[in-house]
């Protein structure tokens, strides 16, 4: 993989993880699709989610990052304005509607980030490839091995030049270019860490992520999944 390429991901830590937002869960009842196959009943999963996000702040000064238990990425308003001024491709927005846990004053305004930039599959020589035995052509469940190699996710080829994108399966990586993570770092935005593409452990075991048209736009997950039969 090549070192241009970071990861923005949370930080792990136990202060950093009181700092996580919550779904609001009665506003967000019935919120994910619910995908049933009708051949295998351990296939019943969770599809897209139908509506934009609620959540339930703690009550502590929100940082320029924050994100929720299900590793959803949220920017304050002064990172969103940053990202644009400085040009970045590679993402789209949605508002989201926040409150504090008990504390009565507004929180500042948050947007979900949703990457739509691509960098392809994940090449071969990381070790991840698609489980067909644990897969289902009928309701769409994928399967895939583990990244044993995470310095050969990136197939530079199949990038699309975006300073956000994802690589498939793992559409909760984050993947920024250079140009990004310096400009984190030096408008020293908290709530978020910069990890080089390289840097990051394998991961070992089987995982199931989903389809694409779960987490992007439909056109464009269409436009990107279908030829690849992930969308």
């Amino acid at each position: 993989m090549a070192n241009k390429f970071w990861r923005l991901d949370k930080i792990w830590t136990s202060q950093a993880s009181r700092r996580q937002a919550e779904w609001d869960h009665d506003e967000m009842e019935s919120a994910l699709e619910v995908i049933e196959c009708p051949v295998n009943p351990g296939h019943q999963h969770a599809g897209k989610r139908l509506r934009n996000l609620s959540v339930v702040l703690p009550d502590n000064e929100v940082q320029d990052f924050v994100w929720t238990w299900y590793s959803e990425c949220l920017l304050r308003d002064n990172t969103l304005a940053l990202f644009r001024s400085a040009g970045f491709t590679g993402f789209e927005t949605k508002p989201v509607a926040a409150r504090f846990r008990s504390a009565k004053s507004a929180p500042p305004k948050l947007w979900e980030l949703v990457v739509i930039g691509w960098a392809g599959m994940a090449s071969p020589a990381s070790g991840v490839r698609l489980d067909e035995s644990k897969s289902c052509t009928i309701c769409g469940h994928l399967t895939y091995t583990g990244l044993l190699h995470p310095d050969l996710l990136i197939n530079e080829a199949s990038w699309d030049g975006s300073d956000f994108f994802m690589v498939w399966p793992f559409p909760r990586f984050i993947f920024i270019t250079e140009r990004v993570a310096r400009a984190i770092r030096s408008h020293n935005l908290r709530g978020a860490r910069t990890v080089r593409g390289s840097d990051f452990n394998p991961v070992t075991d089987q995982f199931s992520p989903g389809r694409l048209s779960y987490l992007m736009p439909q056109q464009r997950a269409r436009e990107l999944g279908g030829p690849l039969g992930i969308y």
